[in-house]
């Protein structure tokens, strides 16, 4: 399985290439590269860096129960898929709280402009409908504003599924279609969420697959306050991502 929360890239990159920094400090990427015929690469591997975490601290004493938050730094990794070599492109992370630094670092090191996004998932169910008679769906969630503050949301799972009602609100599908000659399991989200389940989908294949069949679909959330203020890098975050960016000049570039 491989997943990833997606992230929309704009302007064009200073230079696409995301360089491995193995030298046994934080922040840590290992990063591997596939170049396909029409010249695009994608990037994949993994990151880790200290993680800031709160934790909840008990004591107790004849008198009462105190409780208190600490912070500390924790080593986490994540799962990165990517390309930004082109405008738009895309920046996936297995796990956003765990992997903001990395889309930041990606940001700046490239000198592409990040925003959040939505995935149109209409247009996408759409789109495998017409592209081959195999595409069909086991999870069809549909939400539909019905004014005065009236929302509802349905899930359709396994046979109640049906690949021709994914339209008109849809904001999650679970697919199988064939894609490349390869059978292509998995699920969508409007959040931005992709993961996909088949076996025979190694990493580059799932980062290509995102960049060919997800992409297109990509489009920023305008509604989203949050979005602006968490992708958009300070004065001393963009001092301090260009200084981990290039990692102090290495001769090997990592």
């Amino acid at each position: 399985m491989h997943d990833a929360t997606l992230f929309l890239t704009h302007e064009e990159a200073r230079d696409p290439e995301i360089s491995s920094k193995l030298d046994g400090e934080y922040p840590a990427v290992d990063a591997e590269g596939q170049t396909y015929l029409d010249g695009h690469t994608v990037y994949f591997g993994t990151a880790a860096d200290l993680i800031e975490e709160q934790n909840e601290d008990v004591a107790v004493d004849e008198r009462e129960i105190s409780t208190s938050r600490p912070k500390s730094l924790v080593p986490r990794a994540i799962d990165f898929y990517a390309d930004v070599s082109t405008d738009p492109g895309f920046i996936g992370v297995s796990s956003v709280s765990k992997g903001e630094w990395f889309v930041k670092r990606v940001a700046a090191q490239t000198g592409v402009n990040v925003k959040e996004t939505r995935i149109d998932v209409d247009a996408f169910a759409e789109y495998i409908r017409e592209q081959t008679e195999t595409a069909d769906a086991w999870n069809v969630s549909h939400s539909r504003d019905y004014g005065g503050g009236k929302e509802k949301t349905s899930i359709d799972y396994h046979d109640a599924a049906d690949i021709e009602s994914a339209r008109d609100g849809t904001i999650g599908l679970g697919f199988e279609y064939m894609w490349n000659d390869a059978f292509v399991d998995g699920v969508i989200y409007e959040s931005g969420y992709v993961a996909n389940y088949s076996n025979g989908l190694l990493e580059e294949g799932f980062a290509l697959w995102v960049r060919e069949e997800v992409l297109p679909f990509l489009e920023i959330d305008l509604g989203d306050e949050e979005s602006s203020e968490q992708t958009t890098l300070t004065e001393d975050e963009k001092d301090r991502a260009e200084v981990a960016a290039t990692d102090g000049g290495d001769d090997d570039g990592e």
